[in-house]
């Protein structure tokens, strides 16, 4: 029997209701809004805002942290931004499961396959957190090194080890937390999703002074209050689905074993995009590095820029996510004109949005800046890479958007190739170019960046237009 198929001999299964729906003995795994039915532009706003709220709530907690962390010195801004380069490569295996589980659990949903729905929800919660206890050893074991060969700076590298050394404790409820979202949000129930995120914001955002002043523990208390809002969330979010206060009831003690079929379909789904991480984290942690050749000042400038731009791309952070299950669903249920039109609807509403902030984060740049530091010098060499940035954001954004039609559907090559193609053959060779032959300041590396972005969203574009994504089978 496919493993997308039932398995009625599972006690937790009663069987088809009137409706033909599976239940799980307890509640009907019902949608409170059917995103395959009614008006698309509704369902992309359904799905969409929900999670441009919690994770808008997730960036502003990043600003906050940074905030914080700003006030102790710009060597501790400098070692939080070259451990996040490292961090984002560890963090490509999250990806991997991430899009395979999206694809798989939309997917499932909208063929009305519950218990395969649920299986796959399991089967995530277990693979994840099995790759992050992994992955967080070698990130104790390889970040020291790392930080050795970024920087020269001996404050930096002590505060990035202090960090990391707090950070990869939590690594496996971090990777948990968003396989609670990605469940959520795949059965069509964002807003639950937003709910969980808020609170374990609100909760980072209240421990950090605690942890970095008040317990004097510095950027490891930043750490700690991450990890321990992490672990929250993920206690919370397997309450909500076990409980029935989801569109589907997940029986966490039932058929809580590895399926190694259902991990190894998630896994040849998700590799793609794992690679697309790989080359996109790769390359972040080399500009990184080719930025802190300019200086501890200028890395403090684009850690900062970085965190600001971010504001935008949680727009398409955000209706990418919802757009992926509307995708998922919507071919579930042999829909694919719908799914097309939500890609369409949702890559012109996040150009609207992040189009409307850019213009705000243009004119107030020195302004914007000024609030995480007063030193003048990181201010002026900041400016410059805001601007370019924040007009990039809504490229990049729009790419986002439009890379929905891939991850919700399974097919996740394009994304990929295009990741190779831009950070690997434009972006860093332009980058190269201006240091090496042109003997620019760090403005050629923010104009390098600005060019691969704006290349990219074209790319993508004509690929999404190709419609291939749409007669994917998983």
């Amino acid at each position: 029997m496919p493993e997308h198929e039932r398995d009625i001999s599972d006690p937790s299964v009663d069987g088809p209701g009137r409706d033909g729906r599976v239940t799980d003995g307890s509640a009907a795994d019902k949608p409170a809004v059917d995103i395959t039915e009614g008006n698309v532009l509704k369902n992309v706003l359904y799905m969409g805002i929900p999670s441009m709220i919690g994770f808008g709530a997730m960036t502003i907690y990043a600003l906050t942290d940074i905030y914080w962390v700003g006030r102790l010195g710009m060597s501790h801004v400098a070692a939080l931004t070259m451990f996040g380069s490292i961090a984002w490569i560890l963090g490509s295996t999250n990806q991997i499961v991430g899009t395979g589980s999206v694809a798989l659990i939309s997917r499932r949903y909208g063929e009305r396959e519950y218990e395969a729905t649920r299986d796959v929800i399991r089967q995530t919660l277990l693979l994840k957190f099995s790759i992050a206890v992994i992955m967080a050893v070698i990130g104790l074991l390889a970040v020291p090194s790392i930080i050795r060969f970024m920087s020269d700076d001996p404050d930096v590298r002590r505060y990035a080890v202090e960090y990391g050394n707090v950070f990869f404790y939590g690594l496996p409820f971090m990777f948990s937390s968003y396989t609670v979202y990605t469940a959520l949000r795949g059965v069509g129930d964002a807003p639950k999703a937003m709910y969980i995120m808020l609170m374990s914001t609100a909760l980072n955002v209240a421990l950090d002074p605690l942890f970095i002043f008040g317990l004097d523990m510095g950027v490891a208390g930043a750490a700690l209050a991450t990890s321990i809002s992490a672990t929250c969330a993920v206690f919370v979010g397997l309450v909500v689905l076990s409980s029935g206060r989801a569109n589907i009831t997940v029986p966490l003690m039932r058929r809580f074993h590895p399926r190694l079929s259902i991990m190894m379909q998630i896994m040849k789904i998700g590799m793609p995009a794992g690679l697309n991480g790989l080359m996109r984290s790769g390359a972040h942690w080399y500009v990184t590095t080719l930025v802190a050749g300019f200086g501890t000042l200028v890395v403090a400038a684009y850690g900062l820029s970085i965190r600001i731009m971010e504001l935008g791309i949680l727009f398409g952070v955000g209706l990418e996510l919802g757009a992926s299950a509307i995708v998922g669903q919507n071919l579930g249920a042999k829909k694919k004109d719908r799914a097309h039109e939500a890609v369409v609807k949702a890559t012109l509403l996040v150009m609207v949005l992040t189009g409307i902030l850019a213009l705000f984060e243009f004119i107030f740049a020195r302004q914007i800046l000024g609030l995480f530091t007063a030193d003048a010098a990181v201010i002026a060499t900041g400016i410059t890479l805001v601007r370019l940035l924040v007009i990039a954001q809504v490229m990049i954004a729009m790419h986002i958007v439009m890379s929905s039609a891939f991850y919700g559907s399974g097919n996740t090559w394009p994304p990929t190739v295009i990741a190779g193609i831009i950070e690997w053959g434009i972006q860093i060779p332009l980058i190269l170019f201006a240091i090496h032959v042109l003997h620019t300041t760090e403005t050629g590396i923010w104009w390098s960046m600005f060019i691969a972005a704006s290349i990219e969203v074209l790319l993508t574009f004509a690929w999404f237009q190709r419609g291939h994504w749409k007669h994917t089978e998983i």
